[in-house]
């Protein structure tokens, strides 16, 4: 459940100043099975203009467009416009959600919604439209998490993004490692497994990271998984103890010290990219943690067959700290005149079968079951991307909430693991200065 935090954004003159966020809260409610707009006696017969606002790259905006094409084609008297663009520019958004002038459905980023419900009654409530919208076929625990804001559901997720675990099936079996979907991985099996892969094939490192990787995958899910706390809380206060970094970086330096994971001089030359080094492509490195939405990219290039395991989690967790989130957000807007047809149009956009099959990956991962399964089925999308993404729908955790993915707060973090990853007898010197500096940050923040 989301709590009220503090956060200042433009949206426009008339929405100026400091925000007090509005967070979501309470399950979704249950809702009975859709029935289309166009089975209703409701469905205006008049001839309808709809705008529709996105961001992406090319593939997105085709798909897009067919998909729209389809919608118009079962019903003639309804016209979408399509206003797409290559980047996903707040800015913009909520100058027109500011001044009246935005589309009708418009695609929104999760990290924007405190902001835009605070400064403002913008987004109708969907569930108004449950009737005519097949609400049972998402993740109810992703909806009250990002969907619901003060009890309203003022979006739909247009698609699904998770954390995963990528392996080098082809080499991993070669070498008798057992790594599939029914490995329970634990952060101590995963030092053992690759401290003995390093020690007897000297050229071999299990995991291959960058700082911001293990950073991400590493640090962030360890202190969770040990406190059950978001990394900073909605009321902006830290959600760890000095103990409790002291002991995740600890455990990275001893990851490095084992050389389980790829050196640090060696990973941070390809930062943000490590999929691109030649030792993974060519298989003597044989994991990556990563998302569900760069598992075609990662894998792309790789000389070998690879598979996916669990996530590792902590024997005593009491949070997976696996994350799911979505990709980007639907919402439509207020001034919209007809936001039943608004609402009909998302919901055959995102439950579909056919309209699905168009879309596939392009805005990440389907969010609707059904779906899911039906381009896992048809071959559409890669079946190992669907079996990870359900995974992590079934064992989710705690959800990513703004503060703690704050950018100066990930800085500092990326820069103690750095620091640790180059020597780890200064654990106690990173934790100094990771704490004083959140500490700072945060104080501008409340």
């Amino acid at each position: 459940m989301k709590k009220a935090k503090k956060t200042v954004i433009i949206i426009a003159a008339a929405v100026l100043g400091l925000s007090q966020l509005a967070g979501c809260s309470s399950a979704p409610k249950e809702t009975a099975p859709a029935a289309t707009t166009a089975q209703t006696s409701s469905f205006p017969t008049e001839d309808i203009t709809l705008r529709f606002s996105w961001w992406g790259n090319d593939d997105r905006h085709e798909r897009t467009l067919e998909v729209i094409k389809m919608y118009q084609e079962l019903h003639p008297n309804v016209t979408i416009e399509p206003e797409y663009r290559g980047k996903s520019e707040r800015e913009k958004v909520a100058t027109e959600l500011g001044s009246g002038t935005c589309a009708d459905i418009v695609q929104l980023n999760p990290p924007w919604m405190g902001d835009f419900t605070t400064n403002g009654d913008f987004f109708v409530d969907l569930s108004a439209y449950a009737g005519q919208m097949d609400l049972a076929g998402f993740d109810q625990k992703l909806l009250a998490e990002y969907c619901y804001y003060n009890d309203v559901l003022i979006t739909l997720p247009s698609g699904i993004n998770a954390r995963t675990y990528l392996v080098n099936k082809t080499k991993l079996a070669e070498l008798g490692i057992d790594c599939d979907m029914t490995t329970e991985w634990t952060w101590d099996s995963l030092y053992e497994t690759g401290q003995k892969l390093h020690a007897e094939n000297p050229d071999l490192y299990f995991l291959n990271a960058d700082k911001v990787d293990m950073t991400e995958f590493v640090l962030r899910p360890y202190l969770i998984q040990k406190t059950g706390q978001q990394i900073i809380t909605d009321d902006y206060q830290m959600g760890f103890t000095r103990e409790d970094l002291v002991e995740a970086l600890s455990f990275i330096g001893k990851l490095y010290d084992g050389q389980v994971v790829l050196p640090a001089s060696e990973g941070n030359t390809f930062l943000n990219s490590v999929w691109t080094n030649p030792d993974w492509i060519n298989g003597k490195l044989m994991t990556e943690l990563s998302w569900t939405s760069l598992i075609a990219g990662v894998t792309g290039d790789m000389a070998d067959e690879y598979a996916i395991t669990t996530l590792p989690v902590a024997k005593d967790a009491v949070d997976s700290a696996i994350v799911v989130k979505p990709s980007q957000l639907l919402a439509v807007t207020k001034t919209c005149k007809y936001p039943e047809v608004a609402a009909d149009f998302l919901n055959f956009f995102l439950t579909d079968a056919k309209a699905g099959e168009v879309l596939a990956d392009t805005r990440g991962i389907p969010p609707y079951e059904a779906v899911q399964n039906v381009c896992k089925d048809s071959g559409i999308l890669d079946a190992n991307v669907i079996i990870a993404t359900q995974y992590a729908q079934d064992h989710a955790g705690l959800y990513e909430n703004t503060n703690s993915t704050n950018a100066e707060i990930t800085t500092v973090l990326n820069d103690a693991v750095e620091i640790v990853s180059y020597d780890s007898s200064k654990v106690d010197e990173a934790v100094d200065q990771a704490m004083a500096l959140i500490e700072d940050i945060l104080s501008t923040l409340q």
